[in-house]
């Protein structure tokens, strides 16, 4: 008689493991499946994964099958369990037993599901699985591509080039923009973070003719401590050439 792929619990053993099937007076290999799923109707389903693989790992080291053929066993007498339940008269008065049997069954099934690497299942199951992950993906691409289409919008074809050198001064002008308050004392801008202007920077201009990387510019908007940055690089006082005032004070 071949092995049970399930590991059973030795005779007369009051402290088995938690996960051993049997009794402590025997076990009967061709009763195995149904010592097997009176434990999934008793475990929580978070052990579920740890219950799986703790026989997987007895069948194959006693060589009684491999993953594959231990999953397919698996799954078959799940399968035919929920079958079984769902057959039964649902005036008995062991019908709300059974509906709780078939929903703990029915989680174990979405476990073994989420692990089938060998598309051992049912062809037509594993079918509408995979239909149903390519329309998923179909939809997230209509997705992705109209964001790119609306993100390309917003694309230029030539940066605003600055001046060699230069390039603190621009950041110095920015600087001074967000400091701008109106007649009322408003802020002119408002933002929560500085990296937008950072960003600003490098995605609409060029210095020298060459890209901006990110860090360089995000290395003039850092902390201050009064008017000293804590990091990040100073303007020296040379590169500030221009001085943003309001209009009322430009004609005193």
């Amino acid at each position: 008689m071949k092995s049970s792929y399930f590991k059973p619990r030795k005779v007369l053993d009051f402290s088995p493991h938690p996960y051993d099937i049997g009794n402590p007076i025997g076990f009967w290999h061709d009763r195995d499946d149904n010592h097997f799923l009176l434990k999934i109707y008793k475990f929580d389903e978070k052990l579920y994964p740890d219950y799986y693989h703790y026989h997987l790992a007895y069948t194959l080291e006693n060589n009684i099958g491999s993953a594959e053929d231990f999953f397919r066993h698996v799954w078959q007498i799940v399968k035919n369990r929920i079958k079984h339940y769902e057959k039964q008269d649902p005036f008995s008065s062991s019908h709300a037993l059974h509906l709780q049997n078939i929903h703990k069954l029915q989680q174990f099934q979405k476990y073994l599901n989420s692990i089938d690497e060998w598309n051992a299942r049912p062809s037509q199951i594993v079918i509408a699985e995979k239909e149903e992950i390519i329309q998923n993906q179909k939809a997230e691409i209509e997705k992705l591509q109209a964001r790119l289409a609306e993100l390309n919008e917003y694309e230029v074809a030539q940066k605003i080039r600055i001046e060699d050198d230069y390039l603190p001064t621009l950041i110095d002008l920015v600087q001074q923009i967000r400091e701008l308050e109106l007649p009322s004392g408003r802020k002119f801008l408002r933002s929560d973070h500085k990296s937008p202007y950072s960003k600003m920077i490098s995605k609409y201009f060029s210095h020298g003719g060459k890209d901006i990387p990110i860090e360089t510019s995000r290395n003039y908007f850092v902390e201050k401590k009064g008017d000293i940055p804590s990091k990040g690089t100073p303007i020296k006082q040379e590169q500030r050439i221009f001085k943003i005032i309001p209009v009322k004070e430009a004609k005193k």
